[in-house]
């Protein structure tokens, strides 16, 4: 099984692999465990799901423009 939005796949934690196996014996909902189909690593649906989440969110502004070096004031006292 595959979680994923449009071309967006959660991938494993360890192998990055897109498939998951689902463990029998637990409920669903966001707490809800799958095993990658390769490697056996046991992930949350609701860390799946918030995986794609950040792939999908564009680079906030602070990523992609680099912070900018404020010149520092040298102190003295406020006029008023």
């Amino acid at each position: 099984m595959q979680f994923r939005i449009g071309k967006i796949s959660a991938k494993c934690s360890s192998c990055d692999s897109t498939q998951f196996k689902p463990d029998p014996e637990d409920y669903s909902g966001p707490l809800a465990r799958f095993y990658c189909a390769v490697c056996g690593t046991a992930m949350q649906y609701a860390d799946l799901i918030a995986q794609i989440g950040q792939q999908a969110a564009p680079p906030s502004k602070e990523a992609r423009v680099p912070r900018r070096k404020r010149a520092h004031s040298k102190g003295g006292t406020v006029r008023r």
